[in-house]
């Protein structure tokens, strides 16, 4: 038991660390952005920009040191990190036109440390993590996005009604020196739990080869899965906190922070938990188009909120819970994709948003997004994002057409790198 215990405590720090930063780019950066004048369009472009070093993990592999798992690189990881959140909260408020850049670097590492950190993982638990090891990860992760997409938004709303005059930019860079000094003790403590993982990396199943076209054919039906998903992305934030008289909900940062960053978060996680029973207990192939139609319903509530215009955190939660668990039920849909075109190379990813064929396919809507909103009303553009859902599936029934089961692995063979792999 205490031995379990000890291999416990590393999992949760060291994905909790491997979290923080990646919600901070992925998640925060948008609402930085809005606050500091950026303009929605931008806000979005440049939020989305935050993802390109995760689509480039594959060049990351090839160019990037530690890619063998060892501890070394990824306590350097951990330091870098570390000093970046620290310069970012200390210049924020005077290096405001260098946000994008500065963050844009924080969250090159944060791909770094994810990759060092899956790598990490499965040397150390030699290609054989227990159920318990890997519900601590999930967990650390989930938690981390709590505290940094949940509490740290809500303190930084607090933070605001408080400093008045120079409340944005005094009130970032205060939550993002807390967070820098949580981090900083979560490095600490890497830093002397993490031992020699000792294993070699583990062989796994790689794809066999495709051919050009069956690759081009695997993306292109991800991002017509994703690309309702892609739209909604940083919508869903800009609309609950746009002003009732711009047609958004005027909601506050720390109602945000509570249903998008805290209850959001749990219906995520349950529905991508849901999700993999069901795929588990009924087969992938056959639960393939439900988890497709659940994907599609996640913008339907929030083109439903444009009408009901729920008021109060209560309500508010209620409809952020019920999108995110369609979200994360529906994003179990990709799975089979995802293996058909990178193998096994993602298998102990914990957050499917950080696979770099995932990221790829999100990119381009999450950037028109805004773009989209300035032209169009909340109650329209959610109206367009709820009907590209079933036209994409149109599409997808055409495309797929006659062929056998995307997830099919049976012509798999084994090895241990596999450069051409996304």
């Amino acid at each position: 038991m205490r031995k379990r215990n000890k291999g416990g405590w590393w999992t949760l720090t060291l994905f909790a660390a491997n979290e923080i930063p990646s919600a901070v780019v992925t998640f925060v950066a948008l609402i930085m952005f809005l606050q500091t004048d950026k303009g929605v369009a931008m806000s979005t472009l440049f939020a989305s920009v935050m993802l390109v070093p995760w689509a480039a993990q594959p060049l990351m592999r090839r160019t990037m040191p530690g890619t063998g798992g060892g501890r070394l690189w990824l306590h350097a990881a951990e330091v870098s990190l570390t000093l970046a959140l620290t310069v970012f909260a200390l210049t924020i408020g005077k290096w405001k036109t260098w946000m994008p850049a500065m963050l844009l670097g924080i969250s090159w590492l944060s791909a770094w440390h994810d990759m060092l950190a899956r790598r990490y993982y499965e040397r150390r638990t030699g290609g054989n993590a227990t159920e318990y090891q890997d519900t601590l990860r999930t967990l650390a992760s989930q938690m981390a996005t709590v505290l940094t997409y949940g509490l740290m938004i809500m303190a930084v709303g607090v933070f605001q009604i408080y400093f008045r005059q120079r409340a944005i930019t005094y009130s970032w860079a205060l939550g993002c020196y807390m967070l820098a000094g949580v981090y900083m003790c979560l490095t600490i403590i890497n830093a002397m739990l993490l031992t020699s993982p000792g294993n070699r990396l583990m062989p796994y199943r790689r794809r066999q080869p495709l051919m050009l076209a069956e690759q081009v054919r695997q993306v292109a039906v991800l991002m017509l899965i994703l690309m309702p998903q892609g739209m909604m992305f940083y919508s869903r934030t800009i609309f609950l906190l746009a002003s009732p008289r711009q047609g958004g909900l005027g909601c506050t940062l720390q109602e945000v922070g509570f249903a998008q960053g805290t209850i959001g978060v749990i219906a995520f996680l349950l529905g991508v938990t849901a999700g993999r029973t069901m795929q588990q207990r009924l087969g992938e192939e056959r639960m393939k188009w439900p988890l497709t139609v659940c994907l599609g319903l996640s913008p339907a509530v929030y083109l439903a909120m444009t009408w009901l215009r729920p008021e109060g955190a209560v309500m508010l939660s209620v409809y952020t819970f019920l999108a995110q668990a369609f979200f994360g039920l529906g994003l179990n849909s990709c799975r089979g994709y995802i293996e058909k075109i990178s193998g096994e190379r993602y298998r102990n990813a914990v957050n499917p948003l950080y696979i770099p064929v995932i990221s790829l396919s999100i990119l381009l809507p999450m950037a028109v997004s805004g773009f989209l909103l300035e032209k169009m009303t909340y109650g329209g553009f959610f109206m367009l994002d709820t009907l590209c859902a079933p036209a994409a599936w149109i599409v997808m029934a055409v495309m797929l057409r006659g062929r056998t089961g995307t997830n099919n692995m049976n012509n798999n063979v084994c090895g241990t790198e596999d450069a051409e792999s996304l």
